[in-house]
């Protein structure tokens, strides 16, 4: 969920932050793409990457220990591949390099020729390659075992991989295949083809397979390779495991920069959709599928007992796929499943009104159910293979959200067109031929209807500019303030209050609420520690839109004050030194925040308590003096928190413990914020362009079909005018909900409109309305084909009897729709609100511009717009 929960929430959240290697400048979109792809290639987990200000925070939901110390490898493991030759004393050219190595310090790993590399020790494993390897140069280098290898003028690494895939060799054991594009190939066949046995001696050379400069494999070179190779691990269910790894890494693609082993932080966090607002949801959606069920059985009767039974097999296929894929059941998620329901009644309901249709003409049962069947699965193939195309482009070109929207829809188009079109047919046959059902009986929502809907074309044109018009300039008058912090990001800060003042969220966002509410304000729950079952009540982070993270600070200091726990130091016992050169000083231990309800990673970064001390010196009349901080786990340029330093000065004791009692004091009146930063929108700058690109190529595939389908171009073009229109229009009513809230609140109040926002959720649900609306405007389409048969032009007559005789099928389905997307909308809870809303708008502009926009453009591009008459004549007979 995007919104702060609104009660003290339940679920349990993994997060995780990472931070680059220091000292080198990194494209961090460029870093978070791959994250993604490493982490989630599918798109269904949900996992939320962005930037925290150099560092990289990911939230992985419902993630266990074994989860989190797989992806922490996947995450930290660049992914290089190389292939080197392995030194070999056998060979002449060797002797001299091995020889070299052999002088070289354990801290040291390249022989040099000059200012030229020619060989380097790398790690390899002893269960891998055994303790005394013959085809290894080896030596230890403190706790690592390490392998000579050569480096030579042709440096084929992974770079030129074009994929790779897990397979087995003649014994059984697993092993990774991959192949090379044609640049590697090359490359790859000059260094295989230069370096082949001996001819003189015999002597092989072992080719040396290299992943983060990590020794897996060196298989005997025994021919030429150009294209294509593999790489042996072992066998056993261990070599299984690595095997697959392997694979998933290489497809993933190596990581721009590396990633320090141990992360900043690691927390558990609450749900961001809470308790409440999850339980609202569960509840609104099964509310608004028994209010679809009953419907269905009342109206439908016999009929609409198979349209629940064929909705509810569905229902159960979609989330059966989704469990299958362990995918995660978010927002994107939701949406696909709520345009699943409208699409399996919809089907559902196109083939009832054909059966009914065929009674009426006097077909006997067996001939009405078989017609009734065969006709409406040419419309539902028509409007459902569009939807399909939608969802192909937007799993292979969006990411995140947007990637799991498109793998749900896909799935739900899918299962519906199964149920309805297959199991809801066996059904029906089985009870006919059983003699269980003799006749079907419809409820009818009102007879024939013979409505000019085209005469009134230019009054509901009007209508629409008139609100396209008004959301654009409700659009500009916003501004940046109608994107939600997913696209503008903003602050984040980690408070923490004292374990005798703890709060619900609930509270901790009233309190905020008047400062920070309408500056995209998200609260989360988080525990003190990674180990923690359940969050804290006492630890939150502030996220908002807010870009001064010291004015976020002032802020909370303000509202929660006294509340805030505040910084703790203890001083260490001082001890002096004196180093061989003659110099002396003290040794003075610094514990922080060692007291009650402070979590594991409650300490300083290196650079943040460094500043700090060289400021005490300054002010203490030691300028020259350079502060030395020491911990055995701390790595030069590392950013993670630790709770125990040794300061080192150069300084008599009693000058030392005065910077460190100043130290102290200074931080017993500051407050502790364990995490403060500026980050990044979860939808950068290529993500917006790739959401542009997955909905514009969308468009074009649909009028590709549409033009294939209908023989015309006009259909596909006059559909997606329909869309862009409902998109505009859904735009607008959130660009103008602002405006309602501060102008007519009793209104606002009445409707439970807020100033609602462009998030992740909103964009997942425009895409849901496109969908729908495309559903629902083929379908007239499809009858407006059928009527006009042979003709060589299409009348204003034609379109209106279309629109006449699909009128029922269209108002059944957007009221049972319009059900499920209003009970979201008033019982779903804060988490949804926003997202509820843009489909409420959707589906009522998306059946409104079905009528009267998509048919009158179609007319204009290819009818008789305006030299045929508007009368509506006698309903003509279906086609047989």
């Amino acid at each position: 969920g995007e919104k702060a929960a609104d009660d003290a929430a339940t679920g349990d959240d993994e997060a995780t932050d990472a931070a680059t290697t220091p000292g080198r400048k990194v494209d961090i979109d460029r870093l978070i793409d791959a994250l993604a792809q490493r982490i989630d290639p599918a798109g269904t987990k949900e996992v939320s990457i962005r930037n925290y200000g150099g560092a990289i925070e990911i939230i992985i939901p419902k993630a266990g220990p074994d989860d989190l110390t797989y992806i922490k490898r996947r995450i930290t493991d660049l992914g290089q591949l190389e292939f080197r030759i392995l030194a070999d004393p056998r060979w002449t050219e060797d002797r001299s390099i091995i020889d070299k190595a052999k002088l070289l310090g354990p801290s040291e790993k390249y022989v040099m020729s000059g200012d030229k590399p020619v060989a380097e020790w790398v790690e390899y494993s002893t269960t891998e390659f055994g303790e005394d390897d013959s085809r290894l140069v080896q030596r230890t280098a403190g706790s690592r075992r390490e392998a000579l290898v050569l480096l030579d003028r042709h440096n084929v690494t992974g770079e030129y991989l074009r994929n790779a895939q897990k397979s087995y060799s003649e014994i059984g054991a697993p092993i990774v295949i991959f192949n090379f594009d044609t640049i590697g190939s090359r490359k790859f066949g000059r260094f295989t083809g230069e370096n082949l046995e001996n001819p003189s001696t015999g002597v092989k050379r072992f080719l040396g397979i290299l992943l983060d400069k990590r020794l897996i494999s060196a298989p005997s070179l025994n021919d030429r390779i150009t294209s294509s190779g593999q790489i042996s691990i072992g066998s056993g269910a261990d070599a299984e495991k690595e095997v697959d790894y392997i694979v998933s890494i290489l497809n993933a693609g190596s990581l721009p920069a590396a990633l320090n082993k141990t992360p900043i932080s690691e927390e558990t966090i609450s749900p961001t959709l809470g308790a409440t607002t999850i339980e609202k949801g569960k509840m609104a959606i099964i509310a608004s599928l028994i209010g679809i069920l009953v419907f269905m059985v009342l109206y439908y009767r016999f009929a609409g007992v198979v349209a629940c039974l064929a909705l509810a097999g569905t229902l159960l296929l979609v989330l059966a796929a989704m469990v299958l894929m362990n995918a995660a059941f978010t927002l994107p998620g939701i949406a696909g499943i709520v345009l699943t329901i409208g699409m399996a009644v919809d089907a559902n309901v196109l083939i009832y009104e054909r059966i009914r249709e065929e009674l009426k003409k006097g077909a006997g049962l067996r001939m009405a159910i078989r017609n009734g069947f065969d006709k409406a699965t040419t419309t539902i193939v028509d409007a459902n293979v569009t939807t399909l195309i939608a969802a192909v482009v937007l799993y292979s070109v969006g990411t995140g959200p947007i990637k799991g929207f498109g793998i749900t829809l896909f799935l739900g188009v899918i299962m519906s067109m199964f149920t309805a079109i297959f199991c809801s047919r066996t059904i029906f046959d089985i009870a006919e031929r059983r003699r269980w059902i003799k006749t079907l009986s419809f409820a009818s929502m009102f007879g024939e209807t013979k409505i000019d809907f085209l005469g009134k074309k230019w009054i509901a044109i009007g209508l629409s500019m008139v609100a396209i018009v008004a959301g654009l300039i409700g659009v500009a008058n916003r501004g940046e303030g109608l994107l939600d912090i997913d696209f503008t990001g903003g602050s984040s800060v980690t408070l923490v209050l004292d374990p005798d003042a703890s709060m619900s969220i609930a509270e901790v966002r009233e309190a905020l609420e008047p400062t920070l509410g309408d500056k995209n304000l998200l609260v989360v729950e988080r525990s003190d520690s990674p180990d923690a079952t359940q969050t804290s009540k006492s630890r939150y982070t502030v996220n908002t839109s807010v870009e001064d993270v010291e004015e976020v600070e002032a802020i909370i200091e303000k509202t929660f004050g006294e509340k805030l726990k505040n910084y703790e130091l203890a001083l260490g016992e001082p001890a002096a030194f004196e180093e061989p050169g003659g110099s002396t000083g003290t040794l003075l231990p610094l514990i922080f925040n060692q007291g009650e309800g402070f979590g594991d990673n409650d300490g300083l970064a290196y650079e943040a308590l460094s500043a700090r001390l060289k400021q005490i010196l300054v002010d203490q009349g030691h300028p020259g003096e350079a502060p030395q901080l020491e911990n055995d786990d701390y790595t030069s340029g590392s950013s993670q928190r630790f709770k125990e330093w040794t300061l080192r000065l150069g300084l008599p004791t009693d000058q030392t413990l005065a910077v460190g009692e100043a130290l102290q004091a200074e931080l017993a009146d500051e407050s502790f914020f364990p995490l403060t930063s500026k980050i990044g929108g979860r939808v950068a700058g290529d993500l917006q362009e790739k959401a542009i690109v997955a909905v514009l190529l969308s468009l074009v595939g649909i009028i590709a079909y549409l033009w294939f389908r209908f023989q015309n171009i006009a259909y596909g073009l006059a559909a997606v005018v329909a869309l862009i229109h409902d998109v505009l229009v859904t735009l607008g009513a959130i660009a103008l909900s602002a405006w309602v809230v501060k102008s007519v609140p009793a209104l606002a109040s009445a409707l439970q409109i807020d100033s609602f926002q462009i998030s992740l959720t909103i964009l997942a649900a425009f895409i849901t309305i496109i969908g729908y609306s495309l559903n629902d405007t083929i379908v007239i389409f499809d009858r407006i084909r059928e009527v006009k048969g042979k003709s060589p032009r299409l009348s204003t007559e034609m379109v209106n009897k279309s629109i006449n005789q699909t009128l029922s099928r269209t108002l059944l389905t957007s009221l049972t729709t319009l059900l499920v997307v209003v009970i979201l909308y008033f019982f779903g809870g804060s988490g949804i609100h926003a997202f509820a809303f843009a489909l409420v708008v959707g589906v009522i502009v998306g059946t409104y511009s079905t009528v009267f926009i998509a048919t009158p453009v179609l007319l204009w591009m290819v009818g008789d717009d305006g030299g045929g008459a508007t009368a509506v004549g006698k309903s003509p007979r279906a086609a047989a």
